[in-house]
């Protein structure tokens, strides 16, 4: 898909925009992905801690094929209006095309938690996906003690649909449930 595809207004928000995955922006994110605080490598099993500047190449790259030829994921590169500086990452995963079925995953640089911009982000995205990409089922699914990605969910209008039960390892070897949310398209 092109970005160009998608009406302007589910892309812009006051404070933020969302654009695809940009190779001019592989610098500033291996930057906030080497900020990471402890709570997104607890929770972030992907992270490995350090990300060198040819995975984020290697991984933006990917992302930007995927988002251009409707692939795994429409991958969101969050960007603040007024510094025009990448904050963060939110994506649509598409699981299950047929449906159509996605699940939402995101995370926000260090700097900027705690300031509602992922929960307006993750309203941004979910319009997206129930407006323009006609989705019949749109989930997050969270670590059992992730109460921020939680309250981001509920925030979004999104309700919990299941827990799984010592379905998880998180990222310091600890076991814990998986809650599933849904939204009502």
């Amino acid at each position: 898909m092109y970005l160009d595809d998608i009406p302007l207004h589910f892309l812009q928000h006051e404070n933020f925009y969302l654009i695809a995955p940009d190779m001019s922006r592989t610098e500033e994110m291996q930057q906030k992905l080497n900020a990471f605080s402890s709570l997104h490598h607890e929770f972030l099993l992907w992270s490995p801690g350090f990300h060198s500047l040819d995975s984020v190449k290697k991984n933006m790259a990917e992302a930007a094929d995927n988002f251009l030829n409707d692939r795994e994921e429409y991958k969101f590169l969050i960007i603040d209006r007024q510094s025009d500086e990448l904050v963060g990452c939110i994506s649509l995963f598409i699981r299950n095309r047929a449906i159509p079925y996605y699940e939402i995953g995101y995370w926000l640089a260090t700097d900027v938690l705690g300031k509602g911009i992922m929960s307006e982000a993750c309203k941004q995205v979910t319009n997206i996906a129930s407006a323009f990409l006609q989705a019949k089922r749109i989930e997050i699914r969270t670590a059992g003690r992730n109460l921020r990605s939680q309250s981001v969910a509920l925030k979004c209008g999104f309700k919990r649909e299941a827990t799984l039960v010592n379905e998880r390892l998180d990222g310091l070897g600890r076991i814990d449930d998986t809650f599933i949310y849904r939204y009502d398209c």
